[in-house]
């Protein structure tokens, strides 16, 4: 299996971008085949509004952008470092005082939303060397598939994040921000455990865990998300949370997505629509109290 992962990662990278493109295009074509009476159920529960068209138009489009990213995380080991670099820019904001993150030694807590290109995360120490002073911890979901696995675990670890999974995840976060280092958790998937609250107007289940992590410590909480210039192409951009207790925090994330995924077509169609996000809203969870 790892022979034909190197090759099509090194024809994806070697070939005109528009192979690429359209490797990105029938995969989407294939997720929203698989997901898209899901996907169009969670767009009518969120814009109620909007037509049948518009709601396909996104769906289709998020399709695509989310192969694009997948695809990413395969041919990322075969891209040079300075082609990473000409694709892939740092915001401003990352480093700032305001919105960035805090002073080497000191903790911080980054709750990290599932748009398109968020692969491209991994990359952040390469770009801005002064970054990698600290360690990175990243919590993610192991694929079943032990080849597939490896390759994109070691593309992610390629320039120093460290992956912990969810089964080991919350002690090593936890750990990671005591010693003053960056934890990152995603705070928008499917989750069957957690609090309930109302995500674009419809009850669903959310996370706290990386609220509770933030509340423990008293450090710094920022959203971390990338934001799409092109095919594999993005703006990594960070914003100061301003809550301190986990619940704020909670709510606080959530309401920052929101507003995101209103603000137009296309930042609603990065993020991936195919997660289930409502499925657990009918569920017994303790609801959060704002």
């Amino acid at each position: 299996m790892r022979p034909l992962i190197a090759t099509y990662a090194w024809l994806l990278a070697r070939l005109p971008e528009a192979f690429a493109r359209a490797n990105a295009a029938f995969f989407g074509e294939v997720l929203w085949a698989i997901r898209g009476k899901v996907i169009r159920r969670n767009l009518a529960r969120a814009f109620p509004g909007r037509d049948a068209a518009w709601v396909r138009r996104i769906g289709r489009t998020s399709c695509r952008r989310t192969a694009e990213m997948a695809l990413f995380s395969i041919v990322s080991p075969m891209l040079a470092e300075a082609e990473l670099r000409d694709r892939i820019e740092v915001d401003w904001s990352v480093t700032s005082p305001e919105h960035g993150l805090p002073p080497k030694g000191a903790g911080a807590v980054l709750f990290v939303p599932h748009f398109a290109l968020m692969e491209m995360m991994t990359v952040t120490t390469l770009i801005r060397p002064e970054l990698a002073k600290r360690e990175w911890v990243v919590i993610y979901r192991p694929l079943d598939q032990p080849a597939a696995e490896r390759w994109v675990r070691e593309s992610r670890e390629r320039f120093g994040m460290k992956l912990v999974s969810r089964r080991e995840g919350f002690g090593r976060l936890m750990q990671a921000v005591r010693h003053g280092h960056v934890a990152a958790v995603l705070f928008d998937q499917t989750t069957q455990t957690g609090s309930l609250w109302r995500f674009l107007g419809q009850p669903c289940a959310v996370t706290e865990l990386p609220g509770i992590i933030a509340q423990r410590f008293n450090c710094a909480a920022r959203v971390y998300w990338a934001e799409r210039t092109g095919f594999w192409r993005c703006r990594l951009r960070m914003e100061a949370l301003q809550a301190a207790d986990s619940i704020g925090l909670t709510i606080e994330s959530n309401a920052w997505l929101e507003r995101q995924l209103r603000s137009g077509d296309d930042v609603c169609a990065n993020w991936l629509w195919a997660h289930d996000r409502w499925k657990h809203g009918d569920a017994p969870f303790r609801p959060l109290q704002g």
